[in-house]
C-alpha cells in the first residue's frame, strides 16, 4: 500500500510525499510503518489519538490529541530539543487523517503545522 504524507507550516515550507508501507489492524486501531530518508516511521492510529514515532538519524515521538498539549522531544546530529504540542484540531477517518498543530517551547509557539496522511 502507499500512504502520502504532506505538511505545511507557519514559515510556507511545504513536504508532500508518498511512501511504500505496511498497515496492520487490530482491535484497538491501525499502525503504519514505511521508511523515508530520515528514519524509520510508525504511525499508530487510536480513536482519539495519533501517536508518531521516527527511528533513525531523526528520532522523535509525537503524540496527537484534539485541544491536548502534549510532550514532544526531537533528536538529531544537529538538534536535541524538547517541545510541547497543542493538537487544535485532529480529524481521523477512514484511510485519511488530519492535524493541525502547535510546536512550543517555553511559552512561545516556534511553528504551526498542518498534517494530512492519506492512506492510497
Amino acid at each position: 500500500m502507499k500512504l502520502r504524507i504532506r505538511t505545511t507550516d507557519s514559515f510556507g515550507e511545504n513536504y508532500d510525499a508518498t511512501f511504500d508501507a505496511t498497515k496492520e489492524d487490530n482491535k484497538i486501531g491501525v499502525k503504519y510503518m514505511y521508511s523515508d530518508e530520515y528514519a524509520k516511521v510508525k504511525i499508530f492510529v487510536l480513536k482519539d489519538k495519533v501517536q508518531i514515532l521516527r527511528n533513525g538519524d531523526i528520532n522523535s515521538n509525537k503524540l496527537l490529541k484534539e485541544n491536548q498539549k502534549t510532550s514532544f522531544s526531537y533528536r538529531a546530529s544537529y538538534m536535541s530539543r524538547n517541545f510541547e504540542i497543542f493538537t487544535k484540531s485532529l480529524t481521523i477517518e477512514e484511510k485519511k487523517i488530519k492535524a493541525v498543530y502547535s510546536i512550543i517551547e517555553g511559552n512561545s509557539v516556534v511553528n504551526e503545522l498542518t498534517l494530512k496522511i492519506d492512506e492510497l
